[in-house]
C-alpha cells in the first residue's frame, strides 16, 4: 500500500514537472488599428452598459463622415430606441431618482438636442438609402424631441428638420410649403432658398465643435453648457460649374441651452438639498460633540450630538446630486445645406468654409468626388471638421 502510494506521489511529481518545463501560453498582443470606426467598436464592446449607446452615437457620426453608410447605419439605428421608449423610466432611470446613487447611472439616451441630431443622422442614412419617406419620417421625430421645451418659443424651433421636412414633401410631389414657413419663421433673418424639387444633389453640411455639458449649482446638481464654437459663417459649394453658397442653418448651443429645465433637475434638487442639509447637521453636531465627550458631566450629551453629527456626515456623503455630464462631443457647432441639380456622372467638388467677413479659411477647404445616378438622390455629409 505504502509502495503504491509513493508510486502515485512520483508520478504526480512527473507530471507536475513536465508541465512546469512547457512553455506558456501567451496571448498574443491585440491588434489596433488606425481605422476610426473599428478602435470605436472596440470601445463599445469594453464601455459599461450605461454608456454603450453613447460610444454608438460617437462612433456612428465618425462613421457617416468618413462615408461608410453600413457602418453608421447599423450603430446609430442599436443606439436610438423608439421614440416613446426613452420617455419610459426603466430600472437604470428609477435608480439614478434615488438618493444615494448617481444621475450617470441610467442608460444614456442624451438631452434633446442630442436625441433630435441621432433622429437627424438616421434620416440622412435612410435618405442615402433611397427611402427619403422614413428621412421625412425620422426629421419629424427629431423635431418632436424639442417639442417640450420650457418656453413656447424655443419648441421644435430646429430651421434645417422643418426644412428638410418640406424639402422631401416637395420632392415627393406634395405641398411642402408648411414646413418651408415654419423654417423661414424659425431662420429670423436667415434667408432660407425656395425648394427645387429637381436637385438631385444634397449636400448637408456641419462646421466647428459643439456644446459641452457641465456640472453648475453648489453641490454640481445643475447641468449647465461650454458653448461650442465655430468660425464659420457660410459656406461655397463649386461643382459642375455651379456655385452656391449656403448659410447657417442652426446652432447647437442655442438649441441645447433654451431647453429650460428638465424633470430630473427637481430630482437633483431635491437630492442638493439633503446633502446639504445633512452637511449643515453633521459640522453642527460633530464638533461640538468631541469638544463635549471630554468632559464628564458633559460625556452623554457630547456623545448623543457626535452621533447625530456622524450620521449627518455620512448621509451628506452618500447622497448623490450631480448632474449627468455625458456629452456626445463630436457633434457639430452649426448645420447647413445645399440642394443642386448636376448631370448624371463623376463629379469633384470643392467645399470653402468663409468666416463672417466672407473670406476663405484656407485650412478648412474640402475636396470630394462623388456620383450622382439616374433615378435616385445623391446625399452627402460635409465637415469643417
Amino acid at each position: 500500500m505504502k509502495f503504491a502510494t509513493a508510486n502515485s506521489l512520483l508520478c504526480l511529481l512527473c507530471v507536475l514537472w513536465m508541465t512546469a518545463c512547457q512553455a506558456p501560453d501567451i496571448q498574443p498582443a491585440p491588434e489596433y488599428s488606425d481605422d476610426l470606426v473599428i478602435e470605436g467598436k472596440r470601445l463599445i464592446a469594453q464601455a459599461p452598459k450605461q454608456d454603450k449607446n453613447l460610444w454608438r452615437l460617437r462612433v456612428g457620426l465618425i462613421a457617416l463622415k468618413q462615408n461608410q453608410p453600413a457602418d453608421a447605419k447599423a450603430l446609430f439605428e442599436a443606439a436610438m430606441p423608439a421614440a416613446g421608449q426613452i420617455l419610459q423610466a426603466d430600472a437604470s432611470t428609477r435608480m439614478a431618482q434615488s438618493l444615494f446613487s448617481p444621475e450617470n447611472v441610467k442608460g444614456f439616451h442624451g438631452e434633446p438636442y442630442e436625441r433630435a441630431m441621432g433622429w437627424f443622422y438616421r434620416g440622412l442614412i435612410f435618405w442615402m438609402d433611397s427611402e427619403p419617406a422614413n428621412a421625412r419620417a425620422c426629421f419629424r421625430t427629431a423635431q418632436l424631441m424639442d417639442a417640450l421645451a420650457e418656453k413656447h418659443e424655443y419648441r421644435a424651433d430646429w430651421v434645417m428638420l422643418d426644412y428638410l421636412d418640406g424639402f422631401i414633401t416637395a420632392k415627393l410631389g406634395k405641398d411642402g410649403s408648411g414646413a418651408l414657413q415654419r423654417a423661414r419663421k424659425h431662420a429670423g433673418t436667415t434667408a432660407l432658398p425656395d425648394y427645387n424639387p429637381a436637385a438631385n444633389t444634397l449636400v448637408v453640411l456641419q462646421t466647428g465643435f459643439g456644446p459641452v455639458k457641465k456640472s453648475g449649482g453648489d453641490v454640481g446638481e445643475a447641468l449647465v453648457y461650454d458653448g461650442g464654437h465655430s468660425d464659420v459663417a457660410q459656406i461655397r459649394i463649386t461643382v459642375a460649374g455651379q456655385t452656391v453658397t449656403a448659410p447657417i442653418f442652426d446652432n447647437l448651443t442655442v438649441q441645447a441651452s433654451t431647453r429650460g429645465s428638465r424633470a430630473m433637475d427637481l430630482v437633483l434638487a431635491r437630492k442638493a438639498t439633503v446633502k446639504k442639509v445633512s452637511d449643515t447637521i453633521g459640522d453642527a453636531g460633530t464638533v461640538p460633540g468631541v469638544v463635549l465627550i471630554d468632559y464628564e458631566d458633559t460625556r452623554d450629551a457630547g456623545l448623543a450630538l457626535l452621533g447625530v453629527g456622524l450620521v449627518g456626515k455620512f448621509i451628506g456623503n452618500s447622497v448623490e446630486p450631480r448632474a449627468d455630464t455625458r456629452t456626445w462631443n463630436n457633434l457639430p457647432q452649426h448645420l447647413s445645406f445645399a440642394a443642386l441639380k448636376l448631370p448624371v456622372g463623376e463629379h469633384p467638388a470643392t467645399v470653402d468654409f468663409l468666416d463672417a467677413s466672407g473670406a476663405d479659411l484656407p485650412d478648412r477647404q474640402k475636396s470630394v468626388t462623388f456620383t450622382v445616378k439616374a433615378g435616385r438622390d445623391t446625399v452627402l455629409l460635409v465637415a469643417d471638421r
